[in-house]
């Protein structure tokens, strides 16, 4: 990769200490996939064992990590035992012991648990993601690894055969590449209805940022991602976060460059309880479970809060032309119900929008860099901010149920999986399961 400034100011700053470092004569591998691992079966290495093959050899960098809030000395002592004991040929790549996994994957343990001891809580997955991928960094900066992508993914991810081939229908000066994804059903019943009730309530999400015409539409779930190393980088890697660090890093990506979605098939996702990470899928799943009536689980945005969203952001050609007028009179001409477009003004007043505005606008030379600066300003966190302020206005999350009652044609058609009768389809087959 290129030997820019960003980069070596990255590897001397901000890169985890003690990682190995070598020095490779010719590159050993192309695509790099790398796995935060916590708790997880000796399952793990069938799943492994069916990684696709890419462009060359592929290295999978397995991060195997425990927090200190489990004081559980052995939950990774029988996956690590089976990979120690696994009757896989090895291989040395200088010093570094790398396991085959078959014909054309790789596999490198760094094991924290084992070197540093457990991870502090409040650095959690997202420690372990930045390790793995500062890892990969070094390695391709090395010489050992050719490719520019970091794959990232989960343990309970099995990706398609496609998957490295979905790399190149990214843009060309995309930053990150997010994979489609769905989940498949597991042995319980219960868990596997829940789970399809929040997948449709990540999709849905989605699809509202896209009908407000966001350019924060994408999903952010750490097994669905791919980042260029040079972007990479230049957002300083993964936050040491005990969870969000996916949406925060895309966060940071979106505002450097554009962030393809990619075609092909999906990554399919366990359904399963998982008491991993303090917030996500896992605890929103088992909220779902104990509700009792999935259906009736209040999780979906109200429709209002994306139409809010909409007409704010079709405002903006007025706005860098005149960023001093009222809110709620330009949401109005959008078509926005009076109601509606007060609570919206008040809700961005509270956020400091007319500071943001005033910045915007001293940033700029001509509406498109108004526009543009504003993006970078009120990006997903605001965005997800204001979503919740309206929601706070009185404009509560629905039930499917009710979801379905309010806007039968809302949003546009995308393609399976994420259209809304797909995944409501799906999800009545998983209640008569």
């Amino acid at each position: 990769m290129h030997d820019s400034v960003a980069l070596q100011r990255y590897l001397q700053r901000h890169t985890e200490t003690d990682l190995p470092r070598h020095s490779f004569a010719h590159p050993h591998w192309h695509d790099v996939v790398i796995i935060p691992t916590y708790r997880e079966s000796p399952a793990l290495l069938e799943t492994l064992t069916r990684m696709p093959e890419g462009t060359g050899r592929t290295l999978v960098i397995l991060v195997l990590n425990r927090p200190d809030s489990d004081s559980d000395t052995q939950a990774n002592a029988e996956l690590r035992r089976a990979l120690q004991g696994q009757p896989l040929p090895q291989a040395q790549r200088g010093s570094v012991p790398i396991q085959c996994l078959n014909e054309h994957t790789d596999l490198y343990l760094h094991d924290i648990e084992l070197l540093c001891g457990p991870t502090p809580a409040a650095l959690g997955v997202g420690l372990a993601r930045k390790t793995g991928c500062d890892l990969a960094l070094q390695w391709m900066v090395a010489g050992g690894i050719s490719g520019q992508w970091l794959c990232c993914t989960d343990a309970d991810a099995s990706v398609p055969q496609d998957y490295f081939k979905q790399l190149d229908s990214a843009a060309s000066d995309a930053v990150a590449g997010i994979f489609r994804f769905q989940h498949m059903p597991g042995e319980e019943q219960h868990c596997d209805t829940a789970t399809a009730l929040y997948e449709l309530r990540l999709h849905h999400y989605v699809l509202g940022l896209e009908y407000a015409g966001s350019p924060y539409a994408h999903h952010t779930l750490g097994s669905c991602i791919a980042i260029r190393a040079d972007a990479y980088v230049q957002v300083r890697g993964f936050p040491k976060r005990a969870g969000a660090e996916d949406f925060y890093i895309l966060n940071k990506l979106a505002k450097i460059g554009p962030i393809s979605r990619l075609s092909g098939q999906c990554i399919q996702l366990q359904s399963r309880h998982s008491s991993r990470v303090p917030f996500g899928t896992g605890p929103a799943v088992a909220a779902i479970v104990a509700a009792g009536r999935p259906e009736d689980v209040r999780i979906f945005d109200h429709p209002r809060c994306f139409e809010a969203l909409r007409a704010l952001l079709a405002s903006l050609p007025e706005l860098s032309q005149s960023p001093d007028a009222a809110l709620s009179q330009l949401f109005v001409r959008q078509g926005l119900g009076a109601t509606v477009a007060e609570q919206a003004d008040a809700a961005l007043q509270g956020m400091g929008i007319r500071s943001g505005l005033a910045h915007c606008q001293r940033q700029s030379k001509s509406s498109a860099q108004f526009q543009r600066q504003f993006q970078q300003w009120f990006d997903a966190f605001r965005t997800l901010k204001f979503i919740h302020l309206m929601r706070d206005a009185g404009w509560e999350q629905q039930s499917l149920t009710q979801l379905d009652a309010l806007q039968p044609n809302l949003w546009p058609v995308m393609q399976p999986p994420y259209s809304l009768e797909r995944l409501r389809d799906g999800l009545l087959r998983l209640n008569h399961h």
